[in-house]
């Protein structure tokens, strides 16, 4: 891939200035929008943003758009002045977005909503868009921060606060989120669970026939939450199917679920629930770009998860 055009960069900032435009609205019912993730993975993947390395333009691109979008949905920094927390990881600045939906009442709990939104950025020449690792992770927890913001805004708020908490340095050893959990400034009992959206975009890998599907690892150390998610699951209008053992493999769902931000979570003792599209040939490559993403089924994965948010704050 070329380094991005002149032309290509006006197009990367009128689709940045359409999105930022997009979230302002809160005047309507909450609903789950397809455009909007893709114009989210679209404008994260694109080549104006270089792969999202941490501490990069790219990055900084990255998270000032994430930081708009939670100021324009009236969502609350946590615990700072901004959404934007930045930590060190070796010479390399990181910077954390966090934002919150308080909770429709006054509540001590939170429910914790992540996905990375950094990637390798330019390696070798090329650019490595990480479309499904991470822009689809990102979409969907940026369409859920719309969605529970408008909740709120008209009185429909949930019992419990959730936090939307895009992390930077992922693919620096989870820089990021070991960063926000080290300098976390409530308890970690008041922490309810930690729902992570890492490469869930694509349908290239089905553990079955079904490609409306998506991996779910986490159930079997955290009892109880197989039933939540298939609560959450009932509620929809197309069911997905779902795979909580990774392909039938104990070992490798073993070892995949130490590879993201919520194995953080889990090594402090807090619920932490994967939800992935699984690995495929274009993980990891400059060829993960957004033209395999399939939005349909994203927007299908988006409402299970806000379901399963739905379920798990009622209950709480």
């Amino acid at each position: 891939m070329k380094r991005p055009s002149v032309p290509a960069l006006l197009a990367c900032f009128l689709l940045f200035t359409r999105i930022i435009a997009n979230g302002q609205d809160l005047s309507g019912s909450a609903q789950t929008d397809s455009s909007f993730l893709t114009d989210m993975v679209t404008y994260l993947s694109d080549d104006s943003l270089e792969g999202r390395g941490m501490g990069t333009k790219g990055s900084l691109m990255a998270g000032t758009m994430i930081a708009r979008q939670f100021e324009k949905q009236d969502m609350i920094p946590f615990y700072h002045r901004t959404f934007t927390q930045s930590f060190l990881k070796d010479t390399i600045i990181g910077r954390n977005i966090i934002g919150v939906v308080r909770a429709r009442y006054y509540s001590e709990k939170y429910i914790v909503v992540s996905a990375h939104y950094d990637h390798l950025g330019i390696l070798g020449g090329k650019i490595y868009n990480g479309a499904d690792d991470n822009a689809s992770g990102v979409a969907i927890l940026l369409d859920l921060a719309r969605y529970f913001s408008t909740l709120r805004t008209e009185g429909k708020g949930m019992p419990v606060n959730i936090i939307f908490a895009a992390f930077d340095g992922k693919e620096q050893n989870m820089a990021g989120s070991e960063s926000f959990l080290n300098n976390l400034p409530v308890s970690k009992k008041d922490i309810i669970c930690n729902i992570n959206l890492d490469q869930i975009g694509s349908t290239l890998a089905p553990p079955a026939k079904d490609s409306n599907y998506v991996l779910v690892l986490g159930t079997k150390s955290n009892a109880g939450y197989k039933r939540t998610i298939e609560s959450a699951r009932t509620r929809m209008n197309n069911p997905i199917a779902i795979n909580y053992d990774y392909y039938g493999s104990a070992t490798f769902a073993e070892i995949f679920y130490k590879t993201s931000d919520h194995y953080n979570f889990a090594k402090k003792g807090i619920p932490a629930l994967l939800f992935t599209s699984g690995i495929h040939m274009h993980t990891y490559k400059p060829t993960d770009d957004h033209y395999f993403i399939n939005f349909p089924v994203l927007l299908n994965r988006t409402i299970l998860i806000r379901n399963l948010i739905e379920t798990i704050a009622s209950s709480r």
